[in-house]
């Protein structure tokens, strides 16, 4: 909820300080007192536009300062925008200097707007004449449908997202069968390349390895030469072996010698393999037979084929497969391209199935809807009001995860008058109160919401003005509901009440704001009634509204 509103420098205001409560708070003053200033401030801190030339003085800063206590819906809000507040409450400012220019902090830290107004989506609603835009969307409507009727969509995203999926890849399939017999052309062109040079997994290095050797061939000649005249002196020394020997008779004499005889045995055994296994590599070595020439040459065909494919050279082997892959899938095109089509038909036929199923909970619900905002439209001075809700069915191509509902809602104000959209036939002050039902109806699934109504009750007065004071005051039971009213109805259910004067001093007129006690606020509710000359009469008629 909004705990707290400051104003400073702000067009009449010099600094106001409200504190609000969770219930009804309710503003009262006489026309241009500097009522609208407030909404209009609290509209600025929250990053709305600034039209108005705030006439500062040099170095003069307009500071306008809301504070919300973090509830649920805001703490959801900062989790999708991955925004971390340690405190337990949300302080949002908007400073605007002399020269127009502005920042909006949170925290006391600079955000972007878009920050602001993500963390304060369906946190907060300003109710205004004119201002009334979720009348103006059928979306709008179609949400508030769903809430009242506690219709649950979760299977219906589940199927879309299945169908989205399916439909994606089909036509991803299809866009590709327009160039199917060209790409089958070039993977074949690419096939016959890659088969000439036929790389095989490890080639490269070994032929790297192979051209390293024709380089040091000198080098590595005299070495092996080097450790074949060591292995032959080896082989005509008996001396391991006599030591072997008589390693064996003192074991004879002492069998502490044993376990030093085998490690001795065992050791002679691994040089002789390492020996024969050296001779063997050594024999296998045919200089004359290795064509170095055709080595470079291969080499030099695996880096050109390499840059083709955009691969490193010793990865050529795994294109080899993935292109064979790629042509038999093209050549079975119209095998795949069924095949996918039946599974898009069939998530298709699933997610119509559900969306069915939501629409016809949804026209079931809004039929009970119409009927009972028709009931109430009279309620509130709209004697002959009608609202209807037409659904149809979207096209292919716009359904979504809400389903594939097109809805129409149509008014008229005059039963012999034409249905016709909200935003055509109804007024201003006829908007606020039939937004004024709607929000009513959904008191009970609305919940922590700060709703701001600017003069709904304008032109009201007797029954019909009480009727919207109980709506107001019915739905501030679950949300904080600020209004600016001149009636004294809507006033008097107010849980705390402020009254706007206008201020002359020194020559200076200025907006300051009182908290009513009481007393004063059955003078101020008095004079709603009876205008500045406070009667008698009126004041026992504040009493008995505020004792009501």
């Amino acid at each position: 909820m909004l705990v707290s509103l400051e104003i400073k420098n702000f067009l009449l205001i010099k600094k106001i300080s409200i504190n609000f409560i969770n219930g009804f708070n309710a503003f009262t003053g006489e026309t241009g007192a500097g009522k609208s200033i407030i909404i209009e401030g609290l509209k600025l801190a929250l990053g709305g536009k600034n039209q108005t030339n705030l006439n500062l003085k040099e170095n003069e800063i307009s500071s306008i300062k809301a504070v919300f206590e973090i509830n649920n819906l805001i703490k959801k809000n900062l989790d999708e925008l991955n925004l971390i507040i340690e405190d337990d409450y949300l302080i949002v400012e908007r400073q605007i200097n002399s020269n127009q220019k502005s920042k909006l902090l949170v925290n006391g830290e600079i955000k972007p707007l878009n920050n602001i107004k993500g963390i304060l989506k369906n946190v907060i609603e300003f109710q205004e004449n004119f201002e009334q835009q979720e009348l103006f969307d059928n979306k709008y409507f179609l949400k508030f449908i769903d809430n009242i009727g506690g219709i649950k969509k979760d299977d219906l995203k589940s199927y879309f997202e299945k169908f989205k999926d399916s439909k994606n890849i089909y036509q991803a399939h299809l866009d590709n069968e327009k160039n199917i017999n060209e790409k089958l052309e070039i993977l074949k062109i690419k096939n016959n390349k890659i088969k000439i040079l036929n790389p095989t997994k490890n080639e490269y290095e070994e032929l790297l390895n192979k051209r390293n050797l024709n380089k040091n061939i000198q080098k590595y000649s005299d070495i092996s030469n080097e450790i074949k005249k060591s292995i032959s002196i080896y082989n005509s020394n008996d001396n391991l072996n006599l030591i072997e020997k008589n390693l064996y008779k003192l074991e004879d004499i002492n069998q502490e010698y044993s376990h030093i005889s085998q490690k001795f045995a065992s050791l002679i055994l691994d040089i002789n393999e390492l020996i024969n296994d050296l001779e063997n590599k050594f024999n296998s070595v045919d200089y004359d037979e290795i064509n170095f020439e055709e080595i470079d040459e291969k080499i030099y065909q695996y880096q050109q084929l390499s840059k083709f494919f955009e691969v490193n050279p010793e990865n050529l082997f795994s294109i080899k497969e993935e292109i064979l892959i790629e042509i038999e899938s093209l050549e079975n095109f119209d095998k795949e391209k069924k095949n996918l089509f039946n599974k898009y038909t069939n998530d298709l036929n699933n997610y119509q199935k559900e969306a069915l199923k939501i629409s016809n909970l949804r026209k079931k619900e809004s039929k009970k809807i119409s009927e009972n905002i028709n009931k109430q439209l009279p309620i509130v001075n709209i004697e002959q009001g009608q609202i209807i809700f037409k659904f149809s069915e979207k096209d292919e191509k716009d359904y979504n995860s809400h389903g594939y509902d097109e809805l129409d809602v149509l008014f008229r104000t005059n039963k012999n008058s034409d249905f016709s959209s909200i935003k055509k036939v109804a007024s201003g002050g006829e908007l606020s109160r039939l937004l004024l039902i709607i929000k009513s109806l959904s008191a009970n699934n609305d919940k922590d919401l700060t709703l701001i109504f600017d003069e709904v009750d304008s032109g009201l007065s007797g029954k019909i003005a009480s009727n919207v004071s109980e709506k107001i005051d019915n739905i501030s039971k679950k949300n904080q509901v600020i209004a600016i009213t001149h009636s004294p109805q809507v006033a008097s259910k107010a849980n705390k009440h402020w009254k706007i004067e206008k201020v002359i001093k020194n020559d200076e007129m200025t907006s300051e704001i009182f908290e009513l006690n009481d007393e004063s606020r059955v003078n101020e509710i008095a004079s709603l009634i009876s205008g500045a000359k406070i009667t008698e009469t009126a004041k026992k008629v504040a009493s008995d509204l505020l004792q009501n």
